[in-house]
């Protein structure tokens, strides 16, 4: 069980609605439902019932509410003891990535890691070059693929399905190949996801080819054709998925050895995990 998921509940508990609840955990309402259902299937119990917009507690849930509690007294116990150290989460982090990753996920996320820690500035750097870490380019890199080289920490965040993708609403035949598409430009035609394209589809037609995941996603959007996308951004931008998923790419976390201790920087690697791992389906 993950213990963390015990404060969903007892929000879930007290104000009995999606909302209200994640309105006091500054999440959305979407996030409380999914730690709900995953400490259901944890614990092998039904928690909550629903009647209309309210959430009923059943008896399983009225037996472990004063267990709960306690983890929250004591959660609230070391936060005050630790309040004084985190004064010191001041300062600015550089982090970097694809425009995908950042305009697609992280920029949905980042007001809440705002709300836990205003004295941190976060800057972005939407760019496809990998800046060097070791030069202070960047505090941060978020690259969704392996680095092969380098003295640097890596950690691996997820591994990211891709899946073919059409215009919302529109009606498709079984045969893919019978539509045009959207393709990466030819200098990025050793990238996993335009070996997939050539290896499956080599003689459908291109419509278009583009230089960043995002402009494939409006091409889509604006019919011009399908194209073979992260999961993440399918879903993001309701896009119609056509085909089964795969995993296509992974997301990489690195850093600088040097400034892995850094308080500011665990923070924040620390809850961008956490996100991920709450997002987890959202990337398959």
């Amino acid at each position: 069980m993950n213990w963390n998921d015990l404060k969903y509940f007892i929000a879930l508990y007290r104000y009995g609605s999606l909302s209200r609840a994640g309105n006091s955990l500054k999440v959305n309402s979407t996030t409380v439902a999914r730690r709900i259902r995953q400490l259901e299937q944890d614990l092998g119990n039904t928690l909550f019932i629903r009647q209309q917009n309210r959430f009923l507690p059943t008896d399983e849930a009225e037996a472990i509410l004063a267990l709960a509690e306690a983890f929250e007294q004591q959660a609230a116990s070391i936060a005050q003891r630790l309040d004084s150290r985190n004064q010191s989460l001041q300062g600015v982090i550089r982090v970097t990535s694809v425009s995908t990753f950042i305009n697609g996920y992280l920029l949905v996320r980042l007001p809440e890691f705002r709300a836990l820690y205003p004295g941190i500035q976060v800057e972005l750097i939407a760019d496809s070059q990998q800046l060097s870490l070791t030069r202070r380019e960047a505090d941060l890199a978020i690259r969704m693929g392996r680095p092969q080289s380098g003295n640097l920490v890596i950690s691996k965040l997820t591994d990211l399905n891709y899946a073919v993708f059409g215009r919302k609403d529109s009606t498709f035949q079984s045969d893919l190949e019978g539509y045009p598409w959207i393709t990466l430009e030819e200098s990025y035609s050793q990238l996993p996801e335009s070996v997939w394209q050539q290896s499956h589809y080599a003689n459908a037609e291109v419509a278009l080819r583009v230089n960043v995941g995002l402009g494939s996603v409006e091409a889509v959007n604006q019919g011009l054709g399908l194209a073979y996308l992260p999961c993440f951004l399918g879903r993001k931008y309701q896009l119609e998925r056509l085909s089964e998923s795969s995993p296509t790419r992974e997301l990489w976390l690195l850093q600088h050895p040097e400034l892995r201790e850094l308080q500011r920087l665990r923070v924040f690697t620390d809850w961008l995990r956490e996100c991920i791992a709450e997002d987890h389906g959202l990337f398959l």
